[in-house]
């Protein structure tokens, strides 16, 4: 039998997946378009009697793909991400880049990877691409979703402020800050910027249970996103009225515990913020090449979940979380909007003491998008913050990517807007 040649060894290995000993994609593209990669065989039957029609099966190539994914581009992002689990001491990691404009994937790097060639040698599991397979506790980078449904539903404006004790109590639970903070009059600002949960618990709470369920469900959470990769998970998120949904959740969903999420859904869901509220479905092939025809892939629209002017609104206080608090996640010469996670890890009912998922989500330049990324790092040991480890970690990646990918600075862009108005006068 012919053998599948992988040219560029593991690069981008859970995202083409495999193919085993009787060439049948097991993982990855491979998997999910076994039919049309592998073709047919030719084939004829013979029939004994005269009365009976002969049936031929005439060969079919196998089609070509054309992905989003360029293979420089691929390579920066699978490079910084073993960078970062070595420099952070991670256990594991996933980066994920997407255009939110389209859904278009134009990066996904998960750490550690596996030799297709050898693919038997792995684990079950390992073979399983972790950025639509694996779930987590997505931590902090959901307050911005949280705060969306708030803006969107009228129940806070941008200017709106609310009483900060230090703790709220819901369904006999408390909650408090991460950094046990009481800071007593808070504004929206301020929530993102120093990522307070009694703030995010407390304007889910005046969003009101089933609006916020509403929107996080148009988000696209509980949910899988459809992507053209095989074993995608679909997430966990209870809802009220379910079995183990309690009045406690809608706090601690409001901050990213208590539910589970994909970083490949988490990075849709951001994605729409930067894309006037619509939320694309994510892809990986752009063209199917087969007997001379091409199939090119449109981009399409799962949900709007937001008003484009809640959206603007989200991004401007992601940007001024950046400008803050976030100096480490600053791209020089570009406007970034984003959030940082720092989420706790459940181990057998309890959360692990120590052990956190470090994430930062982002996306420029911040007023025209053209890409968004999720950096995920599990278990890093060197310091347990999203803010001092993914956040660096999407600076020096985002560096490299606006120069790949041929997105303009600011000032660069901004005076060549300001140039095609004169012509047009």
């Amino acid at each position: 039998l012919p053998r599948r040649i992988y040219p560029q060894g593991n690069l981008m290995c859970h995202v083409l997946g495999y193919t085993d000993f009787d060439n049948i994609g097991g993982t990855g593209l491979e998997g999910y378009y076994q039919g049309e990669l592998a073709g047919e065989a030719a084939s004829a039957r013979i029939n004994i009697s005269p009365l009976t029609e002969q049936q031929n099966v005439i060969a079919r190539e196998g089609a070509d793909l054309v992905l989003t994914i360029d293979r420089s581009v691929q390579q920066v992002v699978e490079d910084h991400l073993v960078r970062a689990i070595s420099e952070f001491r991670a256990q594991s990691g996933t980066i994920i880049v997407m255009d939110p404009r389209t859904g278009a994937i134009l990066a996904m790097a998960n750490y550690p990877c596996f030799d297709p060639y050898r693919f038997y040698d792995a684990d079950e599991r390992e073979l399983l691409n972790p950025a639509v397979s694996r779930q987590y506790e997505p931590g902090s980078v959901m307050k911005l979703i949280t705060i969306a449904t708030a803006l969107d539903s009228g129940a806070v404006t941008p200017q709106s402020t609310y009483y900060d004790p230090g703790y709220i109590e819901l369904g006999g639970y408390k909650m408090y800050n991460s950094d046990r903070s009481a800071p007593g009059t808070t504004t929206m600002s301020t929530l993102i910027a120093r990522s307070l949960n009694v703030g995010a618990a407390t304007i889910a709470v005046w969003t009101g249970t089933d609006s916020f369920y509403s929107y996080f469900e148009r988000f696209g959470f509980g949910r899988r996103t459809g992507i053209d990769l095989s074993a995608e998970a679909a997430g966990q998120m209870s809802l009220p009225g379910g079995e183990l949904w309690t009045e406690a959740d809608i706090g601690t969903n409001s901050f990213g515990q208590g539910m589970a999420v994909t970083p490949l859904q988490m990075i849709s869901a951001i994605s729409a913020l930067a894309n006037d509220g619509y939320l694309m479905q994510p892809y990986i092939v752009q063209e199917i090449h087969q007997n001379g025809q091409v199939l090119a892939h449109e981009p399409m629209v799962l949900s709007r979940p937001i008003q484009p002017e809640t959206a603007h609104q989200v991004t401007a206080l992601a940007v001024n979380a950046i400008n803050t608090e976030l100096w480490r996640a600053q791209v020089e010469g570009y406007t970034v909007a984003g959030k940082t996670g720092t989420a706790q890890i459940p181990e057998n009912g309890i959360y692990h003491p120590t052990d956190t998922i470090a994430s930062f989500v982002g996306w420029l330049p911040a007023d025209s998008p053209e890409i968004a990324v999720l950096i995920k790092l599990d278990r890093p040991t060197v310091s347990p913050w999203g803010s001092e480890t993914a956040a660096p970690t999407f600076a020096s990646l985002a560096e490299e990517l606006v120069v790949l990918l041929d997105i303009p600075p600011d000032a660069i862009r901004l005076r060549a807007d300001i140039m095609a108005v004169r012509e047009d006068q």
